[in-house]
């Protein structure tokens, strides 16, 4: 499991230092600082951060005015914003409230409370984890790339069956994108024994060709992909994935979709599409 990352954005150099001691020894987090708005949010769009703690007095650009630009970015808007101020006044905390955060950490920090309160919040933040399935492990690792970059979730990788089934066992997946013709492993006998699993069975999957994997990359990585597209409507001659039946020698003859209501699912599905597999 891939540590969160916490970013700290004060002016004060020594509160940055002082976040990052108590976090990084005592939870499981990786602490980036930034000593202003403008900083912070270049560092937001350029790497994933599981939960910002947002200094409320910086100069020139301060919390409210970097948290009215985080939640005016599509590409950053829903990032977990927590609050350190040295008092809270009440224009502060409307203003702060209007834009989704209530949570307030007090300055100067108590350790024991910086960690509670932060600990508290990252176990509330889900990250979904994707589990991919195929004997190529250098396209895996560009798509797991592609993903944990551009999405707040968590890719892992399966070259073998019994690998791929320790993973099911250890990690709540959300989403299986498996190849259909890999050398050593059958995709679709592994889909079949993910269907027959009650605990697995209702877990959204894909199952597809390594050259649909390298053009959902390529689509992944191209500008403006990144908001979800929108799930197209299923026609009456043809019927919605999730009334096929589980058995996968039914649907053997397509590559198979069953989206779950999140974004990575959609988006998977959409870029995938339903391919007939020649």
């Amino acid at each position: 499991m891939r540590k969160k990352t916490v970013l700290v954005i004060d002016d004060d150099e020594m509160n940055l230092q002082i976040a990052k001691m108590i976090l990084e020894k005592r939870l499981p987090c990786e602490v980036i600082g930034a000593d202003n708005g403008v900083e912070g949010i270049d560092i937001l769009k350029s790497q994933r951060v599981s939960l910002v703690l947002l200094d409320v007095m910086m100069p020139d650009f301060d919390g409210i005015e970097t948290l009215q630009e985080i939640r005016g970015d599509v590409q950053i808007k829903d990032v977990p914003v927590m609050m350190l101020t040295a008092s809270v006044d009440v224009e502060t905390v409307q203003k702060a409230g209007a834009l989704g955060v209530k949570d307030y950490i007090r300055k100067p920090f108590l350790p024991a409370d910086l960690i509670e309160r932060v600990n508290r919040k990252l176990a509330e933040i889900h990250s979904e984890e994707i589990l991919l399935l195929g004997d190529n492990e250098s396209v895996l690792k560009s798509m797991q790339s592609i993903i944990e970059d551009n999405f707040p979730h968590e890719a892992l990788i399966a070259t073998t069956t019994p690998a791929a089934e320790k993973i099911l066992h250890e990690s709540d997946i959300d989403l299986i994108i498996a190849c259909a013709d890999m050398k050593f492993i059958d995709g679709f006998r592994f889909l079949s024994f993910v269907a027959s699993e009650e605990k697995f069975s209702d877990k959204p999957f894909a199952i597809t060709t390594p050259d649909k994997i390298r053009e959902f990359i390529e689509k992944l990585s191209s500008p403006g992909i990144i908001e979800e597209p929108p799930i197209e409507e299923t026609s009456a001659e043809e019927p919605p994935v999730e009334e096929e039946p589980p058995a996968v020698m039914k649907i053997a003859e397509s590559v198979i979709v069953r989206p779950k209501k999140s974004k990575i699912a959609n988006v998977v599905t959409n870029l995938i599409g339903y391919q007939k597999i020649t």
